[in-house]
């Protein structure tokens, strides 16, 4: 949820994206290098976990649902820290205020390092989660303002290595937790992040304002979007823990959830005239578009990873390190797609290849859920690896967007109306994919076991053949009928974990491609407006 906010401000001006010359290894590419440890840390958080997320779970003794609260501090921080970002932007320079945030984010994976139980890992999330929001506001503008007028550069650079790196993050967290413990997944973020220092100092433009300039923020606006975040992580995520329309509890996070929005918009529109509510609407179409489609691409790196880790590693019971590897494929796919796209560029046809990216990923997920018990792990790495090549497409189309799409007088209006339409689906999707994960496991469970219960012929073949098996090893009566039960058990526990599986994974490609045809038509049509 947090990471989604990476993207809420940029104070580049639009730029001409004619065909330019690569530069050099001189002063542009030297900043941007002093970003990679940055990049390759507080970037990466997203992912972090998805293959040892129950490491972490058992090391901290902690309950399965109690772990929402950590996400919730992460995000809550995360979104304050973002506003404090650009607040502090404004007074002190984006340089200073990203080795602030950085800090922050060092300090943070010191914290969760060191956590013992479920508050203190909590706490230590808020931390890490403000450095993190700090950074994310900041590193794409400041790297795009270091390349100037050859920013196409930096925008396939900051497509690559912030982005198509992730798939890659779960097997080296599974690599780091294997050779050392998982104390060490936080930990070891805390030397690279510190090497930022010294690089982002030497070779990144200072540009602390000669005069600070004063830049309100309606942090009470701010308090009720978190709160409405918090009540919709609660309604999605706790829903199974609490019986759902039977609880009380649930009703009234339901309810709240239901009332925070209205509170808001009656918030916010006390401030500004409806008229002028409209007019920078206008204004800030098309970068609240490319947002969505940045939605699109960090949604699904988020649910399809988390689902497709513990499908290998819960399910298929593959060795972490494993887990990790068939993950990987997207990184280099990704990694392709992206620097093609941006190397041999033509301005006109990026919603061509937003089209094309949109429709590859949801067919990419479709096939993906055809994965059950029996597929091969090659064959699964083939089939994250060709959703990574159709992933690929999208930075180079939102990431252009962006730079053009926002003046700079609407900068943080804009900023704030993207962080709805970036962080709602993020927070609703991927929860709402693991409940229906959830929920189709649970009834393709119970629909097994009443086949077993009423002895269908299927199921008395399949008991027969198990126990015949056991019978010709030498096994006794007494043992026969316990061990088929417990092979039977274990059968139909496994198949309803892939029936669960494949319907989460359709679920989101129905979603990614409905979504995603909808923003590249509105795309579309922006186009033909302005030409005409």
């Amino acid at each position: 949820m947090s990471a989604a906010t990476e993207s809420t401000s940029s104070n580049s001006p639009p730029h001409d994206f004619r065909p330019v010359a690569i530069p050099t290894l001189d002063g542009p590419w030297h900043a941007a290098i002093a970003l990679v440890p940055i990049l390759g840390t507080v970037y990466q958080t997203l992912v972090l976990t998805d293959v040892t997320d129950d490491v972490i779970r058992k090391g901290i003794e902690g309950e399965h649902y109690a772990m929402i609260w950590t996400n919730v501090c992460w995000g809550i921080a995360t979104i304050y820290g973002v506003f404090a970002g650009i607040w502090a932007m404004a007074r002190y320079g984006g340089r200073d205020t990203l080795l602030v945030g950085v800090a922050w984010f060092a300090v943070g994976n010191l914290l969760c390092g060191a956590a013992t139980d479920v508050p203190t890992l909590s706490v230590a999330k808020l931390v890490e989660g403000i450095g993190k929001g700090m950074v994310i506001v900041i590193c794409r503008a400041l790297l795009y303002r270091q390349f100037d007028r050859t920013v196409i550069v930096a925008i396939g650079f900051y497509g690559v290595v912030a982005y198509a790196t992730r798939p890659t993050t779960p097997l080296l967290t599974a690599l780091i937790n294997d050779s050392l413990s998982w104390r060490w997944i936080f930990w070891v973020n805390i030397p690279i992040a510190l090497a930022a220092f010294p690089l982002v100092l030497r070779f990144v433009k200072p540009d602390r304002p000669p005069q600070p300039l004063r830049l309100p923020i309606d942090w009470v606006g701010v308090t009720l979007f978190v709160a409405w975040i918090v009540s919709l992580a609660f309604t999605f995520g706790w829903y199974r823990k609490w019986g759902g329309g039977t609880s009380n509890a649930f009703m009234t996070i339901v309810l709240l959830a239901l009332v925070l929005p209205f509170a808001q918009i009656a918030w916010v529109g006390s401030g500004l005239a409806a008229s002028e509510h409209f007019r920078r609407m206008i204004r800030v179409r098309v970068y609240v578009l490319a947002m969505c489609v940045r939605m699109l691409m960090l949604l699904q790196m988020l649910a399809v990873l988390t689902i497709m880790a513990k499908y290998c590693v819960s399910l298929r019971d593959y060795p972490r390190e494993v887990g990790g590897w068939v993950l990987a494929p997207a990184t280099l796919t990704m990694a392709t797609s992206t620097f093609l796209t941006t190397r041999f560029r033509r301005r006109e046809l990026r919603h061509f290849w937003l089209f094309v990216g949109v429709v590859g990923c949801a067919a990419s997920l479709w096939w993906m859920s055809s994965v059950d018990n029996f597929t091969s792990k090659e064959h699964v790495a083939l089939m994250i690896g060709c959703w990574g090549l159709f992933l690929g497409l999208l930075p180079p189309s939102f990431l252009q967007d962006e730079v053009e799409g926002l003046d700079r007088r609407d900068s943080l209006y804009g900023g704030a109306v993207a962080v709805v339409f970036l962080i709602t689906p993020i927070v609703i999707i991927p929860t709402m994919t693991s409940t229906i994960v959830s929920e189709w496991t649970d009834r393709a469970f119970d629909a097994q076991r009443m086949n077993l219960r009423e002895n269908r012929p299927e199921m008395e073949i399949a008991a027969a053949r198990v126990a015949d098996y056991y019978r010709q090893r030498g096994v006794n009566s007494n043992e026969l009928s316990q061990m088929t039960s417990t092979v039977m058990g274990t059968a139909i526990h496994e198949q309803a974990a892939a029936r669960g599986i494949q319907s989460g994974l359709r679920f989101l490609s129905l979603f990614v491609g409905g979504a995603g045809l909808l923003v590249t038509a509105m795309f579309v049509r922006n186009d033909v407006v302005r030409h005409v």
